[in-house]
């Protein structure tokens, strides 16, 4: 089933992507979901912390609050900065967002190049506001976590 996170509000809560992440809905996140949604969050674990932050074999949203919470990490700030720069170039009214053929230049382009194929499947699963816009940010989020 696909899910929409409207960015129009801002940016998505603890909630917003645990739900997102609960691919069969059942309100627990497995490990490798758990993993998957901190680093949608920012957050930067390696797979062994990722285990190490895991409550038991599923979490329970609160679960979930309580890891994140206690899991510190500057994140990959220099990766993050280098995606955030390429963005933001295609942002010419400083809105936060980036159209679709823009981010399909950048990600086929530059840094590490994608195919066209995975282009595709990113472009897809982009997080996208309600015109159609790609949220940078939230973007960035969702790389950081794949």
């Amino acid at each position: 089933r696909t899910r929409v996170i409207d960015f129009s509000m801002g940016e998505p809560t603890a909630k917003d992507i645990f739900e997102l992440f609960d691919a069969d809905g059942d309100g627990k996140l497995s490990v490798e979901e758990f993993g998957r949604a901190l680093r949608a969050l920012g957050k930067v674990p390696t797979e062994k912390e990722v285990k190490q932050l895991a409550t038991s074999e599923t979490m329970t949203f609160e679960d979930f609050k309580q890891a994140a919470a206690s899991y510190r990490s500057d994140g990959n700030s220099s990766m993050i900065s280098e995606l955030r720069d390429s963005f933001m170039v295609f942002d010419r009214e400083n809105s936060g967002c980036i159209a679709e053929p823009e981010l399909r230049f950048v990600l086929s382009n530059m840094g590490d190049v994608l195919t066209d194929t995975e282009t595709d499947q990113i472009l897809k699963d982009a997080p996208k506001n309600k015109h159609g816009e790609i949220n940078i940010e939230a973007m960035i989020k969702m790389l950081m976590a794949m």
